[in-house]
Order: C-alpha cells, then structure tokens, then sequence
C-alpha cells in the first residue's frame, strides 16, 4: 500500500522490467513511500516452482511472507536495481519502503530484491538484473558477505521491533500510524 499521496508517483511501462514506479515530484531523502500489505503466505505450504508471476513474496517472519494483491498498484511495482534509490525499514513487524536520498521527477523508484547468494536450487536462474547502473552486478542475488550482513542486520533488528499478529491466508492489517520520515538507515551503507 503506497502511504505517499499519488501527486508524487505513478505507474508506467518500462523498457525491459515490466512496470514499474516512477516520480511524478520530487522525493525528499527519508521519504516513507509504502508498508508492503497482502495476504500472510504460510513459507512451508506455498509452491515457489509454480509461481509464474514474478518476485512478490515479501519476507515478514521465518515462518510467514506477505504475498500483494496484484490488482492494485503497491510497492510490489519497485522494480529492483543494484544502486537503489529506496530501502527498507521494520516498522511495528511492517515492511516501509523509504527514500534513501532526493529522488528527482521521473526517476523510477528502486529497491534491492536482496536474494539469497546464487546456488544450484535457482536454476535455471531467471533473477537477472537489468538496472543498467554502473554498479550493476547482472544479478538480484546478493554476494554470501553481504547476505551474511544483511543477514546480521534483520537479526539485530527483529530484537528491536514487535511482529503484528497475523493469521495465515488473511491479509496483513495496516498499522493505524505510520512515520514520514526515517532518518539514515544504517544497514545501507553497510551494504556497500
């Protein structure tokens, strides 16, 4: 669910990624733009094989992801890039996506997939990259010494944070407040 007002975003086509989200005004750095809603997928039930549509499941517990409703617009539209504009945040046991710096008028919003390391169970691998920055790895899957960082950084913060109750094949409820702004996210510079 997009929590920035639509005067600032809107959905178009893209060359080769789909559709995906792009700035209609300026972003300001720290910018909350959505909390990734949908229904709460039970991990050991759920066939990944037969799901052609795409990345949308959204990590939220070991147990448990968030899968969108597809017929509405969402963050699930961020298409990844490997020198991302937007990150993500655990509010209250949601999943924010923020602007990690100025995001400038017609500038697609990105975000970092941050799969797993490349191994023989994604393959054929279909997670290629096409973010076309200079930084580009050709791929959506992190590197094992920054999965194992970013690994460290989501334990370090499940401590801190509180999961919403959830019940299985329901959606997520939205939280009834929400922050504008986060200040540096410092898992970003980590990542680096």
């Amino acid at each position: 669910m997009f929590l920035l007002k639509d005067i600032y975003w809107e959905i178009r086509k893209t060359k080769e990624k789909g559709y995906g989200v792009f700035a209609k005004k300026e972003i300001k750095a720290g910018t909350v733009i959505s909390d990734y809603l949908g229904k709460v997928i039970n991990i050991a039930e759920y066939d990944l094989d037969n799901d052609k549509k795409g990345l949308y499941l959204m990590y939220f517990t070991d147990q448990a992801s968030i899968y969108p409703n597809l017929t509405k617009p969402g963050p699930h539209l961020l298409n990844h890039s490997c020198k991302p504009n937007c990150w993500v945040y655990i509010y209250h046991g949601h999943t924010l996506f923020f602007a990690l710096r100025k995001i400038k008028r017609d500038e697609e919003l990105t975000i970092s997939y941050l799969l797993s390391p490349k191994d023989e169970t994604c393959n054929p691998c279909n997670h290629n990259c096409k973010c076309e920055s200079k930084f580009c790895t050709g791929t959506m899957h992190l590197s094992k010494n920054k999965y194992k960082r970013w690994q460290k950084f989501q334990d370090e913060e499940k401590k801190k944070t509180k999961i919403t109750k959830f019940v299985f094949g329901k959606n997520l409820q939205k939280l009834t407040s929400y922050p504008r702004i986060i200040q540096n996210n410092p898992i970003y510079q980590s990542m680096q």
